[in-house]
């Protein structure tokens, strides 16, 4: 069965191996930056739009492959009989699909995860915002010059 995963800086849909013989697609790799918006569908049918292109679409058994609608590519891995569908909006000029559907056991733990990932790359690639971190403070010398780093003997002797 399909799963998104995040590896690195990608976001990737991996397909098992009758999955990417039947989609006619290997696995489907996107850039974090390019996610716009992660989300859970209850009902796997609000995750689905434009027509079916390239893949196999079986009513309520199997929807995996290529939809079209106008100018904008979907790619969809969903077992409508395995629940809810994590859907992941994607920005189009940034990736070749605008939208990824996939069924999922855990879709909540997949959604959060894949949000969470695309927060901290955004962090690390903004950087610290308007974080001056000062001046880098000098390390003070074990001793001095003229001075010896051991202890003054005691007076009187």
């Amino acid at each position: 069965m399909a799963r998104l995963a995040v590896r690195g800086e990608e976001l990737i849909v991996e397909l098992t191996w009758w999955e990417k013989i039947t989609a006619r697609h290997t696995d489907v790799r996107v850039p974090l930056a390019a996610v716009g918006k992660v989300t859970v569908e209850r009902d796997w049918r609000r995750a689905l739009r434009g027509e079916p292109s390239r893949g196999v679409w079986i009513g309520d058994l199997l929807q995996l492959g290529v939809r079209e609608q106008a100018d904008v590519r979907d790619f969809v891995a969903i077992r409508p009989r395995r629940g809810p569908v994590a859907r992941v909006d994607l920005r189009p000029e940034a990736s070749p699909f605008a939208r990824i559907a996939v069924s999922d056991r855990v879709p909540q733990t997949t959604a959060d995860g894949i949000r969470t990932a695309v927060s901290h790359h955004l962090l690390t690639a903004a950087g610290p915002r308007g974080a001056d971190p000062g001046p880098v403070p000098r390390r003070r010398p074990a001793w001095l010059p003229g001075r010896s780093p051991a202890p003054a003997p005691p007076a009187g002797i």
